[in-house]
């Protein structure tokens, strides 16, 4: 079998693999063995239907299957080269015009892991921080707790900061409706009823002049509102306009906070306030805990990657890109940020994405050396933690994780990734902590 490798760049190499005509004869004398032992063909007992028989009726399956052995036996070929190691196979390419009974050409695009000088990871010493859980912290989280059972109850004042009122309002530009200039505009043109957070800010507020101008308006009360949209808007019919609102107020409700009493602390489950702080006190540390381990292993991973600027694949990139991608979109509706907003932050967050998966597939390099210098090997057991932790974050039962394979490599890698990362926040010796 001969090949030749071709540096497309410095972590993608072209491959052509050449497999003898005699190999490409073996491979499908062997396919024909197996589908003559299977065949079940009117007029002749298994295993005794003559080659013509078979081709005329499975000429396509066979074919395939040889051409799939073939490209089988060339990938293992490249694996075995010493030169370098195949991260993914990027592309495949045959010679579909090669004639019968002559060599068959197969070449391979392959992304290959980049070389690089593993750091002194035995030398990082990341100590841990001390977490302290103070009267400050339960009195904000006990604050959380009322607001979240708080409720919105009618006035007939005038609406303040963080008020709800309900209003009517319609947007004219040059007099004419913001709907006759562009049929799409939907809230930032009118409204026949809806809720605005009185002087309610940032990206969840459509137009921010009208959160402003209900500050001060009761039930009945009229205003009047203007805002100029900014040039890259999401609508390119408001864009650089100044849009004139008229609006209505009809009913305005005020949070109203429940008191910490012995109703509430029955509500709650506990017996008394004491057992309620002590409780956020411990669910506080664990919170704080679990924020300064993640941040100790930034920590490591950025003293792992100091001065380590060796190229990464383009797969890679793309491959965990795609899936940043989709986090921060999510977490950007999560936070407020309307769907068709988010077009036109695609770019933004495509860039935001890209350089975060850099880090990542880099990190991912490095910590796959250091667990094969260190031969960290994962265990049965290990396997089982990661896969019920998985299950449990992803809310997906651990047996349907178990039967997706990819799923199920990426939890054995990244067991592995962890792994390593836990020697080297040990000092290089497994059980050793260093203290702040």
């Amino acid at each position: 079998m001969d090949i030749k490798i071709q540096e497309t760049n410095p972590t993608r190499r072209t491959v052509t693999v050449t497999i003898p005509a005699a190999d490409v004869a073996t491979a499908e004398k062997e396919v024909l063995k197996g589908f003559k032992r299977e065949a079940a063909l009117p007029g002749f007992r298994p295993g005794k239907a003559p080659e013509s028989a078979l081709r005329l009726k499975y000429g396509k399956a066979i074919a395939d299957e040889v051409s799939q052995r073939l490209l089988s036996q060339g990938y293992e070929r490249i694996s075995q080269e010493k030169g370098f190691t195949v991260y993914t196979l990027a592309d495949v390419h045959r010679d579909d015009t090669t004639a019968a009974g002559a060599d068959v050409v197969i070449r391979y695009e392959v992304d290959v892991v980049p070389e690089f000088k593993t750091p002194d990871w035995k030398s990082v010493r990341i100590p841990e921080e001390a977490v302290v859980v103070t009267e400050a912290d339960i009195e904000e989280h006990l604050k959380k707790i009322l607001e979240q059972r708080a409720r919105y109850e009618k006035t007939e004042d005038a609406a303040i900061k963080s008020d709800y009122v309900r209003i009517a309002y319609t947007g004219t530009i040059d007099g004419k409706a913001v709907t006759e200039i562009d049929a799409e505009a939907k809230s930032y043109g009118s409204a026949e009823s809806t809720w605005e957070e009185a002087g309610a800010e940032g990206e969840a507020v459509a137009v921010p002049a009208i959160a402003k101008a209900v500050i001060g308006l009761k039930a009945g009360d009229t205003a009047k509102a203007e805002f100029t949209f900014p040039a890259t808007h999401e609508r390119e019919a408001l864009r650089g306009k100044t849009v004139h609102y008229a609006i209505t107020a009809n009913e305005v409700r005020r949070k109203t906070m429940p008191a910490l009493d012995e109703t509430f602390i029955k509500s709650v489950g506990v017996k008394d306030e004491a057992e309620l702080r002590d409780q956020l006190r411990k669910g506080i540390e664990g919170s704080k805990q679990q924020a300064a381990e993640t941040a100790r292993r930034e920590k490591a991973v950025d003293a792992l990657l100091a001065g380590q600027d060796f190229p990464l694949p383009e797969s890679a990139i793309n491959s965990v890109a795609q899936g940043l991608f989709m986090e921060y979109a999510q977490l950007r509706m999560r936070n407020g940020v309307k769907p068709e907003q988010l077009e036109t932050q695609r770019e933004e967050i495509l860039t935001e994405s890209r350089k975060a998966a850099a880090i990542r597939v880099r990190a991912q390099f490095v910590l796959t050396r250091i667990a094969e210098e260190a031969k960290i090997e994962i265990s049965r057991e290990d396997l089982s933690a990661a896969i019920m932790r998985a299950a449990y974050t992803s809310q997906v039962p651990p047996e349907k994780l178990v039967k997706d394979r990819q799923r199920l490599n990426e939890i054995r890698r990244d067991t592995l990734l962890n792994k390593a990362l836990d020697l080297v926040l040990a000092g290089g010796s497994e059980g050793k902590v260093e203290k702040a």
